[in-house]
């Protein structure tokens, strides 16, 4: 069994296919795993993290750790952190007022009537309950089970979803500017515009009330001064998860092929010339490289043609900063313009002061690893299936019908690596 990537799909993938008994093979093109979300240093900064320092909806790690082999509160204290409930998000607006939102369902009622009156909470209330319900409508739907075709999306579940609204539409339901610009945020937060992107995707403010934030924390600061927030610690555990599983991990291997013989994917070609023979094939680069380079001319020509009316998403500009005031505790701040437009500032104590990590959503470029451009409800299901048209090939990763959220992708990886372990039984 080979795995192509060594970013959070392809480690999650990788480890639970151990974790069952196959022999796995994973190859990264680059000198370290962990993908985008592998730490690096910044000149005269340190080191940092490009993903995020505060994360939603851990479930998904917990269970990826715990049907790997260990639970991972177990295998973060081993390693001297632990994952934490982080403070409640700050947003602050175009006209300069702010709100920090909490978590929870009380919290957040407070908070909105003391910022806007009762009638304006209770409106609030009510839109995340009707997400709730989207939330287990959604959940069958790539999350949990894979997404295979229309006969999924049968007209009760279109009822539930929605699907005709935009995001736009939904955050106009609000009726209170501030509102509507946090429920905007979050198509622009997934490299989307609001108008494009289905009213669904509000499910994450379901997500984010049922499941709180969290992050990641140091129990020792002395032995690990860069660790409180440094997201990263996850992808380096479940590395050293694929140590235990006794996966061979290739580093500085770029997969230049997939090897396709009578439909079946049988192998891959490295960069050094060597082919390198599997029962089947796991790939978690995006799928316009997936299309345009691994797979050999004329495979699954509906995967393409799919492919080829999808568009990158639009990922925001990450810079860093080391400014000497004290930071207690790691924080999130969205600066949200009128329209909805977010910079994300996320906040961590380091050596010397505070280390800020900023995500601006004003400046953005389409970056095809960082996921799928929402083309209205119709382009859910052009989305690269974990089932690919070729035997034997998978596909998992932040493009897959799961959504790109760091816990989706990592979703993503699970059900392809069910679904390679059925193929294979």
């Amino acid at each position: 069994m080979i795995v192509v990537g060594g970013g959070a799909a392809g480690l999650a993938a990788a480890a639970r296919l151990a974790k069952a008994g196959h022999p796995v093979q994973l190859h990264e093109r680059r000198s370290a795993l962990g993908g985008g979300w592998r730490a690096h240093e910044e000149p005269g900064v340190g080191q940092v993290d490009t993903a995020p320092a505060v994360l939603g909806f851990p479930a998904p790690w917990r269970d990826l750790f715990r049907k790997s082999g260990r639970p991972l509160e177990a295998e973060l204290a081993r390693s001297g952190h632990e994952l934490v409930p982080a403070a409640p998000v700050r947003y602050r607006f175009a006209d300069g007022s702010e709100l920090a939102l909490p978590a929870e369902r009380g919290g957040q009622y407070t908070a909105l009537s003391e910022a806007y009156g009762a009638p304006v909470a209770e409106r609030w209330r009510a839109l995340v309950d009707a997400l709730d319900d989207v939330w287990q409508a959604l959940r069958p739907l790539g999350l949990e089970q894979e997404l295979r075709d229309r006969s999924q999306l049968g007209r009760s579940v279109r009822s539930r979803l929605a699907a005709r609204r935009s995001l736009a539409a939904l955050a106009a339901d609000t009726d209170e500017p501030h509102l509507q610009a946090l429920v905007r945020s979050i198509a622009h937060r997934h490299g989307s515009t609001p108008e494009r992107t289905p009213a669904w995707l509000g499910v994450d403010l379901s997500v984010a009330r049922r499941f709180g934030h969290w992050h990641v924390r140091a129990v020792d600061p002395e032995r690990h001064p860069q660790d409180t927030g440094r997201s990263s610690v996850l992808t380096e555990a479940l590395a050293g998860r694929l140590a235990t599983r006794r996966v061979q991990v290739h580093l500085d291997s770029p997969v230049l092929g997939v090897q396709v013989t009578d439909g079946r994917a049988v192998g891959v070609r490295t960069a050094d010339g060597t082919s390198h023979p599997a029962a089947a094939v796991l790939v978690t680069c995006d799928p316009w490289d997936l299309t345009e380079h691994l797979l050999p001319p004329g495979a699954d020509r509906v995967l393409r043609r799919n492919v080829r009316r999808l568009q990158p998403a639009a990922a925001p500009t990450v810079s860093h900063s080391l400014v000497e005031e004290t930071c207690p505790a790691v924080t999130e701040t969205v600066e949200l313009s009128a329209d909805g437009v977010p910079v994300v500032t996320y906040r961590r104590p380091v050596p010397g002061g505070t280390l800020l990590s900023r995500h601006d959503h004003h400046l953005t470029a389409p970056r095809p690893g960082f996921g799928v451009a929402w083309q209205g409800f119709r382009g859910w299901l052009r989305r690269p299936a974990v089932v690919t048209g070729v035997a034997g090939l998978y596909t998992a990763s932040p493009s897959s019908a799961a959504g790109n959220g760091p816990s989706q992708t990592v979703l993503s990886g699970a059900l392809a690596s069910y679904a390679c372990h059925d193929g294979l039984a």
